[in-house]
């Protein structure tokens, strides 16, 4: 329901309907529209958090795993638009002093998690060029291109083809083939199971 109407939209009696259950059920839960929204937020900021942990805890070089984290959330466009389109939204949020807090303190643990993975391998292979700081925040807005580009339907390769670069010009080298998974491809196991735990818990969402 947000993610069809928009957070500033989603009221008590529209998640009562959709959930097929009373308003005053609704508002034992969340009592107010805040409650609510926060909920929701938290909902879709656990989500990302948790695919990103889970790309990010491996100890491979920085750019295949930067690589690997781009394909996952391509498929995630395309698997979980809800959460997506919540994201997309929250992240403007700019006049909602309250909204705009919390997304900041989470897109900050999606920035640690990505600069914490290139110092790693920065000083593994004793690479001191660039800042992984303003590198990580680089690879990290790549994620707003990549869900507009799958969004208008631009054909693989030529998402495969942007992030190579984006790579290339904040880590200096590109990760190898093969190229960016497919719209019909599936996620890889561990992004699939990690999907499929979180399904459950999705309904809020929509």
């Amino acid at each position: 329901m947000f993610a069809r109407r928009g957070i500033g939209a989603g009221r008590h009696a529209e998640v009562a309907r959709e959930a097929k259950v009373s308003v005053p059920t609704v508002f034992f839960y969340f009592r107010t529209r805040r409650a609510l929204v926060r909920e929701v937020l938290n909902e879709v900021a656990r989500f990302f958090s948790q695919n990103t942990q889970q790309v990010y805890s491996s100890d491979r070089p920085a750019p295949e795993v930067v690589m690997e984290d781009v394909r996952a959330y391509a498929d995630l466009v395309l698997s979980h638009p809800d959460h997506v389109r919540v994201l997309q939204e929250w992240s403007t949020a700019i006049r909602d002093k309250h909204l705009w807090s919390k997304f900041l303190k989470f897109q900050e643990g999606e920035f640690d998690a990505v600069e914490h993975t290139i110092r790693r391998w920065r000083r593994e292979t004793g690479r001191d060029e660039g800042n992984p700081d303003d590198d990580a925040r680089v690879i990290t807005a790549t994620g707003y291109i990549v869900t507009q580009m799958r969004l208008t339907g631009v054909p693989d390769e030529r998402i495969d083809r942007f992030v190579r670069t984006v790579i290339r010009d904040t880590l200096g080298e590109v990760p190898p083939e093969p190229v960016i998974l497919s719209h019909g491809e599936q996620l890889r196991d561990d992004k699939l199971r990690l999907a499929t735990r979180n399904n459950s818990r999705h309904r809020a969402i929509k």
